[in-house]
């Protein structure tokens, strides 16, 4: 009984954390013994009644715009904001947009005890990313720009080049609490 546990459990946590490539996941469905060791959340930039399940899908996050130059302005960064109700989550940072002449840049600030991991960024004139079948997809896997960042940092940025007309933006970020270094 307790291997099958143990066995539930392990499947539970290597599909949580492929789950950056999956879409159509199901939030708040892991219990709290499932749930990463090490504190670590997913996160988005949010933007007012623009939740990824108002269009269809069944993850939480959000999506920005459509946004035309010059823009320039700053989202707020929820990280474990299940459903979309950031009272469910943790503000932990912001990401600035800087759009103008024919490029967007985006860049990710953390404030308070949280550092960045990943981070994985849609910039597009479609709503959504398309996977090659042509279905739109809210997978952070699919968004086209993505950076590791193992040992954790404060700050990220994107500048993609070439763009024009109305844009839409979608800023998801994997965030872990940052270590304490201090000696005992």
């Amino acid at each position: 009984m307790m291997k099958t546990k143990f066995l539930l459990v392990a499947i539970l946590l290597a599909f949580t954390f492929t789950s950056c490539e999956k879409d159509e996941i199901l939030d708040n469905t892991l219990t709290e013994q499932t749930r990463d060791p090490d504190g670590c959340e997913t996160a988005f930039a949010y933007e007012k009644d623009q939740c990824f399940y108002e269009y269809g899908f069944k993850r939480w996050g959000w999506l920005i715009g459509p946004i035309s130059e010059p823009y320039n302005d700053i989202h707020d960064l929820y990280a474990g904001a299940g459903k979309c109700k950031k009272t469910n989550g943790e503000l932990v940072g912001y990401i600035s947009i800087n759009y103008m002449d024919d490029y967007v840049e985006v860049e990710y600030h953390m404030t308070g005890d949280y550092g960045l991991i990943e981070t994985h960024l849609y910039v597009g004139n479609n709503m959504f990313p398309q996977l090659p079948n042509g279905n739109n997809t809210v997978a952070p896997g699919k968004y086209g720009n993505q950076s590791s960042h193992p040992e954790g940092t404060d700050y990220a940025s994107y500048k993609i080049d070439d763009v024009s007309g109305d844009l839409y933006i979608i800023a998801h970020a994997v965030v872990c609490p940052k270590k304490d270094d201090t000696p005992n």
